[in-house]
């Protein structure tokens, strides 16, 4: 994902409590306040355009629905237009939003005029581009088959599935009935936009059916909510767009209510989103962000600024009372694929788990990292957070920029180091070469499966790329397909940084580093980690460190490793 250029008006992300689940915005700008509500499977990011508009003027605020992006669901099997909009009050309410304007598209033009009928002193105007007015008919005829599922499958086929099925939305609607009189009125979406699709739609597969449903079955309920908002409002929609009919449905309008129809252009949109939140404008100023990092029974997310203006995505555990563990994942990837062990972790520990530079939802720094930086940032980062002392457990590539962080900072008291990269110079050179090779967005999405596969292929040959006998790894390792899927997406996330770390650690030799930190390091064999290869090269360098073996019990792991800590400590 990309942020705003002008620093004046810089993307910034963030997770908000609002009751038992955890919403995600983005927000951008500075002036009064404004909310954009995205369409279906869509999230926030979709707005891209959008934000990049309005925040030269206003303070703009895009929230991920429920079940969308990184928005939690609500807890409901089945749900009404009625339910998403009080979602929607409920997360405004937690972050006190002063009355304002508010734009919505598709879905999100459904639920915008949902919460200003139900909702009518929390927004000063709306903005409503293309609302779904189906009738019944139209309903049963359109969308039998509409929100199929694509199962995630061992062998990988729901990457040709759901890419297939997102660049069949943009040639037919709806995407499933492959007719004449379905096609689209405008060319084929380049694969840039259809693997932002397949991407959103990837985060949101298991929970977006439910409001989805029920936003495109508005129907009858759309008519009627037009005929009860008192407020002012536009309605509006481009002549592609598949419901510009449903301008037609909609009933007289009141005095300062509109419909204006805007042509083909994206930019006329845009330009009539801002007339109308001119004229619906609040005087109020943008509230502050309210979610702080506190302790917490389960793992919970947040966004931390970096002084250039990148944001570390962090996921944390515990108790803050209790001591900290700074915990640094394995590459490619991020904290996602360890949230088990940091929950485990977490009963004796303040765990905090960032997705370092370029990896999961953290941003990438300008230009390809070194270790260095790496380890500077992770410093920073305990420092913006009024960490003092920490201890640090590092999975395979992590562990050696935990080592790294121990040797140049005095916040660092002990490492525990599950996998050590010890690799010989040919070693070193070929996994430079071809570890982390460039992933290229595709016209017919083999990106998708080919990451996929060398992730899978990382568990069977070290280097997943050398795959010979020789090179197997003889291990027990999980091939669990929702696992493996959700690594996949998660690497996608940051397609074109996703190898920085890796690269940065393959660049930085331990062996000098390790005999001087060795009574500090505290060393995990787990057969399952990639880096457990050099395991034999970390016990000759490190020949007194304490050793655990981490085992399928992780609560009995997690207390071991606890006394081990403490034990260590006191000796020191």
């Amino acid at each position: 994902m990309n942020a705003l250029d002008d620093d004046a008006v810089g993307l910034r992300r963030r997770f908000l409590q609002v009751g038992d689940r955890r919403a995600h915005y983005l927000r951008a700008g500075v002036g009064p306040p404004v909310v954009l509500v995205h369409s279906s499977p869509a999230n926030a990011w979709f707005l891209l355009p959008e934000i990049e508009a309005l925040a030269k003027t206003y303070t703009v605020f895009a929230f991920d629905t429920p079940g969308f992006g990184l928005s939690q669901p609500l807890p409901l099997a089945s749900m009404t237009v009625a339910d998403l909009a009080d979602a929607l009050a409920e997360t405004l309410a937690a972050i006190h939003m002063p009355p304002c304007p508010m734009f919505g598209t598709h879905s999100g033009a459904a639920i915008a005029l949902e919460f200003g009928v139900r909702h009518p002193d929390r927004v000063t105007g709306l903005v409503l581009d293309g609302v779904p007015a189906f009738t019944e008919a139209e309903c049963a005829a359109l969308f039998g088959d509409y929100f199929r599922k694509l199962p995630v499958s061992d062998l990988g086929g729901q990457y040709a599935a759901a890419w297939t099925r997102f660049r069949d939305q943009t040639i037919w609607f709806p995407w499933s009935h492959r007719r004449p009189q379905n096609l689209n009125r405008y060319d084929l979406s380049p694969p840039a936009s259809t693997h932002l699709w397949v991407s959103m739609y990837f985060d949101a597969a298991d929970t977006y059916t439910p409001a989805y449903y029920a936003t495109s079955h508005y129907g009858a309920r759309a008519i009627a909510a037009a005929s009860a908002l008192s407020l002012p409002a536009i309605y509006t929609a481009t002549d592609t767009d598949m419901l510009l009919p449903h301008l037609e449905r909609l009933p007289p309008m009141k005095p300062g209510q509109s419909i204006r129809r805007i042509g083909t252009s994206h930019d006329a949109k845009r330009e009539l989103i801002e007339e109308g939140f001119a004229r619906f404008g609040s005087r109020h100023a943008a509230p502050a962000d309210r979610d702080e990092i506190h302790s917490t029974r389960g793992v919970a997310r947040q966004f931390a600024d970096s002084a250039d203006g990148r944001q570390v995505h962090l996921r944390y555990a515990g108790a803050r009372t209790s001591p900290t563990l700074l915990f640094l994942h394995d590459a490619p990837g991020s904290t996602a694929q360890h949230e088990t062990l940091i929950a485990a972790l977490s009963a004796d520990w303040f765990v905090v788990a960032p997705d370092m530079p370029g990896s999961g939802e953290s941003d990438p720094f300008a230009h390809p990292p070194v270790m260095d930086d790496l380890s500077a940032e992770m410093d920073r980062l305990l420092e913006t957070l009024g960490i003092e002392h920490a201890s640090a457990y590092g999975v395979g590539f992590g562990a050696s920029v935990a080592v790294a962080l121990a040797e140049r900072s005095d916040r660092l008291d002990t490492v525990v180091a599950q996998g050590l990269l010890l690799p010989t110079p040919q070693e070193r050179t070929a996994l430079v070469a071809d570890y982390t090779p460039a992933i290229s967005i595709e016209p017919d999405g083999a990106h998708w499966y080919r990451t996929w596969l060398m992730l899978r292929d990382s568990r069977v040959w070290w280097p997943w790329f050398d795959r010979r006998k020789v090179t197997q790894r003889r291990v027990e390792t999980r091939f669990d397909a929702d696992d493996l899927h959700r690594w996949t997406v998660d690497v996608m996330r940051r397609h074109d940084s996703y190898g920085h770390v890796a690269q940065a650690v393959l660049g930085h030799h331990l062996d000098a580093t390790l005999p001087r930190l060795g009574g500090r390091i505290i060393r995990v064999i787990d057969p399952p980690t990639p880096l457990s290869v050099f395991d034999d090269r970390a016990s000759e360098l490190l020949p007194d460190a304490p050793t655990l073996i981490r085992g399928s019990d992780l609560a009995a792991f997690s207390q071991a490793l606890t006394s081990t800590l403490r034990a260590l400590a006191h000796a020191c």
